[in-house]
């Protein structure tokens, strides 16, 4: 197999360098029992942000109804989000889905679950998640000086966490790189 590559030039690898560099942008929050929640992080004047990729994991808990008021882990996809660009509202998904069907590693053991120290033998519900990790591929071009919303929604009867971190090339504006130019 024959490649062929176009000439490097120093003078446009710098420019190229200049102009955009990796990041991410990272959300977190706890969505109340039986309730909504609306997290957001901001994506800056620096530039726009170009998003290729997610990662995030969620908390699945539910008040145990044969001991209350001890909370367990049930391994069920309790909360349910609809990502939103912040320029102009624009929904992302068609609905609110759950959070396992676009986050990986997704469900997580937490520790202030009544089961999530005991042996997965004795507490069947305790198990773990899914172990595997690939990020979620998802392009997506957010304008400067806007906003990446997550809008949730948790069916059970206690809070959820959740984190997730949006990775991606952060693409510098003119304004913003004027400066370090030097050219």
């Amino acid at each position: 197999m024959i490649r062929v590559f176009n000439k490097l030039s120093a003078e446009k690898l710098f420019a190229a360098q200049r102009s955009q560099y990796s990041e991410t942008l990272n959300m977190a929050g706890v969505v109340p029992a039986n309730a909504g929640f609306l997290a957001r992080t901001d994506v800056s004047n620096l530039g726009h942000f170009l998003c290729l990729k997610i990662t995030g994991s969620f908390s699945t808990l539910r008040i145990d109804p044969l001991a209350p008021p001890a909370i367990i882990d049930d391994g069920i996809d309790h909360l349910r989000g609809q990502l939103i660009d912040g320029a102009g509202q624009r929904k992302l998904f068609n609905d609110f889905i759950p959070l396992s069907l676009f986050l990986s590693p997704g469900r997580r053991r937490d520790v202030t679950a009544t089961n999530a120290v005991l042996p997965t033998a004795t507490a069947a519900l305790a198990g773990l998640g899914n172990s595997l990790f690939y990020p979620v591929e998802f392009e997506y071009l957010f304008a400067a000086n806007s906003q990446i919303l997550l809008e949730l929604r948790n069916d059970s009867d206690t809070l959820n966490r959740f984190d997730i971190a949006f990775h991606g090339v952060r693409i510098l504006s003119g304004v913003s790189v004027a400066g370090v130019r030097g050219v």
